[in-house]
């Protein structure tokens, strides 16, 4: 095993037990094998960390959960940061706030709160990591009942560039903390825990509607005008599989009884007769596991190859939209290959688009298309069906994209992840970060170029803020 002179936490190398399983990439298409992994088990060893590899002059990234879909919570030949050691989770007294480590997997959140009759209103995976879903918003099983996860926000224990820790709120570093609310992972420092404001929970109502292939069109169009319509309280998802599977499948969490539920289902049901319906009450702890298993493997796997892309969607598809969608599910490169649609609006709504650095407050759905594999000689043509997908589909989106289904391939990355915000979080990168020590392919940058304005589609008066406020160069 490595040693630090300053280092108290696990330093893990090559040969050393563990290193294997710690240097793994969850994604294998972006396979990478770091020279060695630092485990984190306190902010004072998060603090040592980042100055010990500022002072080595190693690269490095940081890992929560390491499901980047893209592979940035690792690195070739350098050095990750790992938080997987800071994991403790506390609850307030009377129960209202809880505090978790910045390595804290969602299930572990999600069970501790279930003993104590409280929740928070996290992702449908719960064996990612809190850190990169909290800072790119957090959608997931409760978010038109509850809001985005980062609406729960309340503090952060944060690190920055230079090695030093301080409380991030309202109040202390405000900028900070707007920024952290939904401007992604890994571009201002490291989040070494998280307050979150919780609420109560018990049992909710379960269900699941499937149509046969046949039933393709009719379904979406169905399903996404009751989901324009539908109480706040319903928090449902749509999955477009391949043909072969013979499959379109509504799901999700009402957030009330089954007897309330029974009568807002009516419209949806009464428009295209499904083949299967389940309505079921349960313990909430017992959807979370439920939802995860209508997920599929790839979250739930070590390793896996896979590629995933997003959209969001302002209103609903027309049917030249939806043509195209059965279209590329008729024969695509896996029979794994799906288009996950959840459902927004609600809560997730309420706040305004500037409030938090999450800026997706006015869509109806957000589309992630994606797909997973097992050989790597099947790569380029599931990459490639990723990207002609997005593409078939573009006019019909917003032209805006979810920042925690990062895409590498995606084009207008800057402003489609956070659009009118992008100036702000510039400003606060800027201001937090100045040498860009926290960097990494889709990172905030500390300027853009009149080239990076055009590139990226960056509309003229979001550009004419840019200028404005000395963030651009005319290179």
């Amino acid at each position: 095993m490595a040693t630090s002179a300053r280092f108290a936490g696990t330093v893990l190398a090559p040969g050393d037990p563990g290193f294997e399983d710690a240097s793994r990439t969850w994604n294998a298409c972006f396979a990478s094998r770091p020279r060695e992994v630092m485990v984190c088990h306190s902010t004072a060893e998060v603090a040592d960390a980042v100055r010990e590899v500022r002072e080595r002059g190693v690269s490095f990234r940081v890992r929560s959960g390491g499901h980047s879909m893209a592979g940035l919570s690792s690195v070739e030949d350098g050095v990750v940061i790992d938080l997987g050691g800071l994991d403790a989770i506390s609850l307030s007294a009377d129960r209202s706030l809880v505090t978790v480590g910045g390595g804290t997997r969602l299930g572990d959140i999600y069970r501790e709160l279930w003993r104590s009759g409280v929740t928070v209103p996290a992702g449908t995976c719960p064996r990612i990591g809190i850190g990169g879903h909290v800072l790119g918003g957090g959608m997931g099983v409760l978010s038109r009942s509850r809001g985005a996860l980062v609406d729960h926000l309340a503090a952060l224990e944060f690190v920055d560039a230079e090695g030093r820790a301080y409380r991030v709120d309202e109040n202390e570093h405000p900028d900070l903390f707007w920024a952290c609310r939904g401007g992604g992972g890994g571009s201002y420092g490291i989040a070494t825990s998280y307050t979150l404001r919780t609420s109560p929970v018990d049992e909710v109502t379960l269900f699941t509607l499937s149509w046969n292939w046949e039933r393709f069109a009719p379904a979406v169009r169905a399903w996404q005008s009751w989901l324009a319509s539908t109480d706040d309280r319903v928090n449902t998802f749509l999955s477009l599989f391949p043909r072969q599977q013979d499959l379109v499948a509504a799901f999700g969490v009402y957030d009330g009884p089954a007897a309330e539920f029974e009568e807002l289902l009516r419209p949806l049901v009464a428009a295209v007769r499904p083949q299967d319906q389940v309505v079921e009450p349960m313990p909430f702890i017992q959807a979370v596991d439920t939802v995860e298993l209508l997920q599929g493997e790839a979250a739930a796997a070590d390793q896996v190859r896979a590629q995933g892309s997003s959209a969001i969607i302002g209103g609903p598809l027309d049917g030249a939209a939806i043509a195209t969608l059965q279209q590329f599910l008729t024969d695509p490169p896996s029979h794994r290959s799906e288009v996950a649609v959840y459902g927004m609006g609600g809560a997730i709504a309420r706040p305004a688009r500037t409030d938090t650095a999450f800026v997706h407050r006015t869509g109806l759905m957000a589309f992630e298309y994606r797909t997973d594999w097992d050989r790597s000689e099947d790569d380029a043509k599931n990459l490639a069906w990723i990207k002609a997908l997005r593409h078939a589909m573009a006019p019909h989106t917003t032209g805006a994209a979810y920042v925690n289904t990062i895409d590498l391939a995606l084009e207008n990355w800057l402003w489609a992840y956070y659009e009118e915000n992008l100036p702000r979080l510039i400003e606060v990168k800027r201001r937090y970060d100045p040498g860009d020590v926290f960097h990494h392919p889709h990172s905030i940058p500390l300027t853009v170029t009149e080239a990076d304005i055009a590139r990226y589609g960056i509309p003229e008066a979001v550009a004419a803020r840019l200028r404005a406020a000395g963030l651009t160069d005319r290179q």
